[in-house]
C-alpha cells in the first residue's frame, strides 16, 4: 500500500517578491501523488492521484525513475500524516 510522490519544495520568495529565510529543519516533507497502490483485502488505499500528502522525512525512499529520470518518493499509506487538502 505505497504512493509515489514527487516532492513540493517550499517557496524561497512570496508573490510579491520577499525572499523567504531557508528552514534548518525541515519536520515534514509535502507531496503531490503521482500513482498508488491497489491496497489490501483488510485495508482500502485512501489516497488518491492528485492529492497532496504531508509526512515526515524519516518515512520515504527517494529513487529515480529509470524511464523519464525523475526524483519521486516512494511513501507507505501509514506513513502519511495528512492528505486530501
Amino acid at each position: 500500500m505505497y504512493v509515489l510522490a514527487k516532492e513540493i519544495l517550499p517557496k524561497e520568495k512570496t508573490e510579491k517578491g520577499i525572499i523567504l529565510a531557508p528552514t534548518v529543519k525541515q519536520p515534514t516533507i509535502i507531496g503531490e501523488v503521482r500513482l498508488t497502490g491497489e491496497g489490501t483485502k483488510s485495508e482500502d488505499m485512501k489516497i488518491k492521484v492528485g492529492d497532496k500528502i504531508l509526512f515526515s522525512p524519516n518515512s520515504f525512499r527517494r529513487f529515480v525513475h529509470p524511464l523519464d529520470k525523475e526524483e519521486y518518493l516512494l511513501v507507505h499509506q501509514k506513513d502519511v500524516l495528512l492528505f486530501a487538502w
